[in-house]
Order: C-alpha cells, then structure tokens, then sequence
C-alpha cells in the first residue's frame, strides 16, 4: 500500500505512514502524544489539531488540507456544536491521503498526570500466601542417593512441618544447581504453604510483593516487603489504554471495531505493568524478579482486558462478566515480568459494573463489620457506590460519564499541570479566583504572563460550578442568568452564554478559559446520576440519609467536599460526616496481598453484597431528574 509522510510538529516527530490512516492512529505509531477522550468518536474535540499549508522550513514536505480526507459527518456535527477553523481538523477523523505537517496545539498534547494514589495509613495483619524459609539439608553421597526435589522436601517437613508440597516446574528444572551453589543451604520461597515457588543459594530473609489497582485513567502500584508489610516504594502513571479512550464503554467497544483490538489493550496495559514493576523494584535495589506475589484490582473492564477475556458481554444487557470469583494465575503466563513462577491474584469482581476494584474498597473499609450506615462512592468515569452496614449492603453502578475528570468540558482537560483546580468567586463583584496545578498562589497573587492556565479538570470544574450557583450565576435549574450585569458573562461562537473563568491573558492557549452552559449541564447530568444511585439504595434500606458518606479513590481525595455538597453529589449526612480515605482499592489490593485471610473474606463479601441495576429499579428516572438541580 502507498505510504505518505506524516510530520508532527512543534515535536519533529515524523515517519511513512500507510494511505488511509488517521492523523490519530499515526500519531500513535509515531507516538507523537495526542490528547483522546471519546475514543475516536469526534466528540470531545480533544484531538483538534492544526494542517500546515505549503512547503515549510519545519516540516520539509509540501502539506496541505487537500492531502486529508474530506471533513466527516462526524466532524460536520461537532463543527456545527463547538466550531472548527478552517485550518482545523479532527485527528481520529482526518485520513491521510498525502504528505502532511500537523501542528499539535498545547490543549491538544496529553500532559503528565498528577495522579493522587499513595498508599493509605492502615494497620494491616500481615500474614502473606508467600514466605521465605532457610533450609539446610545434608548432602548426597553413594549411601544416600535421594533425589534432589525429595531431599528438599523432607528437609523442609522435618525443619517447617510442612508435607505434601509441590513445585514449580521451572523452578525444578534449576533445582539441582540452585542446590549445589548453596552448598545444600538454600532459600525456599513457598505460597500457601503448598507449593514451592523459588528457591535461591544462601540465607534470603526477604520476599517482596506488589500491589496494583488498575484505574480506567491511572495506575498505582505499591511494593511492599511481606515480611514487615511495609511499602518499600510507589510507582504511579496514567493507564496507557487512554489512547484506545477514555472511559470504560468505549474500551469495551473498541474490540468490536477493531479484530486485535482486545489483545492490543491487553499489551498495552501488560507492557505499562512490567515498566512500573521495573520502576519500583530500582527503587528498592532489587530485581523486578524478587517479586513473588502480585495482587490486582481493577474495574470489570480493566480485569477482563488484563486477563484478555472477551468484553464485548459488559456492553450488552445483562452485562455478564466471564467470571465473578478471585484468579490466580502464573506471572509467567499472563506476561508479567516478576519472578515467572509467581502467583498473581486477582480480587474477585461483584457485577458487569461493580469490579475488583470495589471489593478492594469493601475488605479496605469494612461497612460488613460496622453499625454505622455508610455510604462510600468511588467517583470515576463510572462511579461506584456501596451502602449498608454489618446487616445488609448493597453496591450499584451509575454511568456518570468522564465529565467529572474533565472529559465532556469544553476546556476540560486531564489533571495535569496547567489545569486550573480550584476556584473561588466572589459573590457580590463576580471576580474570580484560581489555581493551577504545579504553582500554589492564586492567580491574583501571580503576574499574569506567570499564570499559564491551559483548561480545568474535575476538581476544578465542580468547584467552579459550585461558586456559580452560590453567588447566583446560575440558576437552581442549571441554566446561567443572562440578566446579571457581569465581564465575565459573554456569548460564545455557538450564540450560548459563557462564564469567563480565566481571561486569556491569563492563559497558556491565548484564550479565555469559560464555562458554558453545557458544560453545566454535563455536570448536572453526572452528580444527578450518583445522587440518584445513593437515593434508591436508600429507598432500598428504608433509610433518610447515611450516617457516614465516605469518598474513596484519588478524585474524592482531591475535591472539596463542601463544594461538591454544595452542587448535590451525594446525600447531606452534615459536612463533618464526610471524609476521603484516599486509593482504598489500592489499600485493598495491598491488604489481600499482606493477608491472605482477606482474599477468603473478599470471596465472601463479593458474593453477599446485593447488586442493584439502576436502570431496571422503579422511579430511578425520575429520581434521576429531580437530582439535576442544584
């Protein structure tokens, strides 16, 4: 096939690409990164990019417009909601048909994530699946011809009371040396008190483990020595499947467009875990092979795509997982990089909707062992909601969309620095106030060329939302009142009335950062659907408010509760009452790893919570209207 060269800058990244492909897939390959919320969908506009015409001094090439395919259905509708130049394309949309030079502006690159999922402050029992022990054993000689394998084992039954063990075949396969460099003084590494896993030359006191919740956005890792339970390092990046899209529907769906779609997820997130194992272990000094157990937890989707189970099921009623109970598979069988012979576990998942991720939560907060009526939501792409008490829980899932992570926004973009996150308005001038990520002063205490904003994330765009209802900006309907006497309320290239955030001068991308109306409504839309969720559930339990609202996960760490109150996210049980607890999944997985008892308990909460489908529940849609405002 005839291939055209690509040239992306102000990166200088370029390559031959086949005719036919998108500017977006291109970039991928010429990993040239290009912001990507809606999955190629040409919705989100995140991936707007500018064609350079003519010859150039940058690019080299003769590049023009013409050398695209022309401007999509697709493009033609969000050109008509949100406008487009005319030297403007979609790069999921735009396929190359020529040489072409692509200049990449800043709202558009994908920026460093400020992911916010260190390890929790919990007292854990530590009692791993996998110890070391220090064996000796007597050497062989003509008068005693025991094998290798059997002189361990009697060995270790004589010096640990431990009978009828298994080993690893790759592990038995370097028995005999491993035996014989040791002198026949070994280390043996042992899961479950059944199989021997490793064993090393010399007295090796210490075994590590790695904890790893998988997030539809981002990824946290904790390696821990299982032998005191501590956290020995952190490792954290952005989930790399966000090229594939944001959220979870459209991963689910990219298989189906795409015939190695599943295993190209897979590969993905596969290659990001062994990096991050790799990351960790220099950390430590150690070898990403000193790594004998691994406990992961993720949302349904993230779990099927990492153990490469078809997902297409999760995106059609009833929404049927491959399997609901815990996995344990061989490190090396799955392509994770640690000691091959290691054992990884996968925290068993509650429904289509409800994953590992949540039982992690459960075993990490306890609700089943507690008299306090707790609600605890994980807000997400797809927020996640427990509520019960030791007598009764219930979990259900509500489809708030990627608004709150500032996907659906029109300068929404990832938490990132640049990103404005906090916001105060006055509400007798309507001046505003902000933050960005990666500087602590107000933007009033800054000079304005030192203030940089590039859009606002989640936490940002709730707060900003917040203080527009609270100094009388917009109505308790959602919809902005047109008759304030306000700068900063200005009509925008649709004909729609926005709210000047940031002016541009302020701004990074020589713009002003506003709110618009649907860009209120897309926050509406969200809080409604996890307000709605928590008012059937209590429906459910005959209960007029929780006593406790806990918010796990790293958004519920980083937004002010008073504020998202203030808009109605969940239920009013007194602010005080309201508390973050930070990555419990993360906490989860690092407590199945240190305990092996609460991967039993795990087994049994998954199967005991009582999930709720909120699309099947009667008075769900009207619940869900009535939660629109504010």
């Amino acid at each position: 096939m005839r291939q055209h060269q690509v040239v992306f800058l102000p990166s200088g990244r370029s390559g031959q690409v086949e005719a036919g492909t998108t500017l977006l897939a291109a970039a991928r390959i010429l990993n040239e990164s290009i912001e990507t919320i809606c999955g190629g969908k040409a919705t989100c506009g995140k991936c707007r990019v500018k064609i350079l015409e003519g010859k150039n001094s940058d690019s080299k090439i003769k590049s023009g417009m013409a050398h695209l395919s022309p401007v999509s259905d697709e493009e033609k509708h969000f050109a008509d909601r949100r406008g487009l130049k005319p030297d403007e394309r979609l790069a999921c949309q735009a396929k190359i048909l020529g040489d072409v030079a692509v200049f990449v502006p800043e709202e558009s690159r994908v920026g460093k994530l400020v992911v916010c999922k260190g390890a929790g402050e919990r007292t854990i029992d530590v009692d791993p699946a996998v110890r070391n022990y220090f064996i000796k054993l007597s050497s062989p000689g003509l008068d005693d011809q025991t094998g290798d394998w059997d002189r361990l084992c009697a060995g270790i039954e004589k010096q640990l009371d431990l009978e009828k063990l298994t080993i690893d075949f790759h592990v038995l396969q370097t028995l005999s040396s491993v035996l014989r460099k040791g002198d026949w003084e070994v280390t043996v590494t042992i899961r479950d008190t059944k199989e021997v896993i490793g064993v090393e030359p010399g007295d090796v006191p210490k075994t590590y483990g790695l904890a790893v919740d998988i997030g539809t956005t981002s990824v946290a890792g904790y390696l821990c020595d299982l032998e005191t339970g501590g956290v020995i390092a952190t490792g954290s990046m952005i989930n790399p499947q966000v090229k594939f899209g944001e959220d979870v529907i459209t991963r689910i769906a990219y298989p189906q467009n795409h015939p190695d779609g599943l295993f190209e997820m897979n590969q993905v997130i596969l290659s990001g875990l062994n990096r991050m194992a790799k990351d960790v272990t220099k950390k430590a000094g150690i070898s990403s092979s000193d790594i004998s157990e691994a406990v992961l937890v993720g949302n349904t989707a993230m779990h099927h795509i990492l153990l490469n189970l078809d997902v297409e099921p999760l995106g059609k009623v009833p929404f049927t997982p491959s399997i609901n109970r815990s996995v344990n598979v061989k490190a090396r069988d799955m392509g994770l990089d640690i000691l091959p012979s290691a054992n990884v576990y996968l925290l068993p998942i509650e429904a289509g909707f409800v994953g590992a991720d949540n039982v992690g939560v459960l075993i990490a907060e306890e609700p089943y062992n507690q008299d306090e009526m707790l609600l605890i939501i994980d807000i997400g792409t797809n927020g996640e909601l427990v509520l019960g008490n030791r007598k009764q829980l219930l979990s259900t899932s509500c489809a708030t969309g990627p608004a709150f992570e500032g996907a659906n926004i029109k300068f929404g973009m990832r938490a990132t620095p640049g990103a404005i996150d906090r916001v105060r308005i006055d509400p007798e001038t309507r001046d505003v106030r902000f933050t960005v990520i990666g500087k602590t002063e107000w933007n009033t205490d800054l000079p304005k060329e030192k203030i940089q904003a590039k859009g606002i994330c989640g936490s940002g765009i709730i707060d900003a939302v917040a203080e527009m209802f609270s100094s009388g900006i917009i109505k308790k309907n959602g919809s902005m009142d047109k008759t304030l006497n306000s700068l900063r309320l200005k009509t925008g290239t649709n004909g729609k009335t926005e709210f000047v955030i940031a002016h541009a001068d302020e701004t990074e991308i020589g713009q002003d950062i506003t709110v618009t109306q649907a860009d209120v409504r897309a926050i509406q839309l969200a809080k409604a659907a996890l307000y709605a969720g928590a008012q059937m559930m209590m429906q459910r339990l005959k209960i007029e408010k929780p006593d406790k609202v806990v918010l796990a996960g790293a958004f519920g760490s980083v937004i002010d509760k008073k504020r998202a109150l203030a808009i109605g996210m969940f239920p009013d049980c007194g602010l005080d009452n309201v508390y973050a607890v930070g990555n419990a999944a993360g906490d989860g997985a690092r407590i199945a790893l240190l305990n092996k008892d609460k991967r039993v308990e795990a087994d049994r909460i998954a199967r005991e919570v009582e999930y709720i489908e909120l699309t099947a529940e009667p008075g769900f849609q009207e619940a869900f209207v009535q939660a629109t405002q504010f």
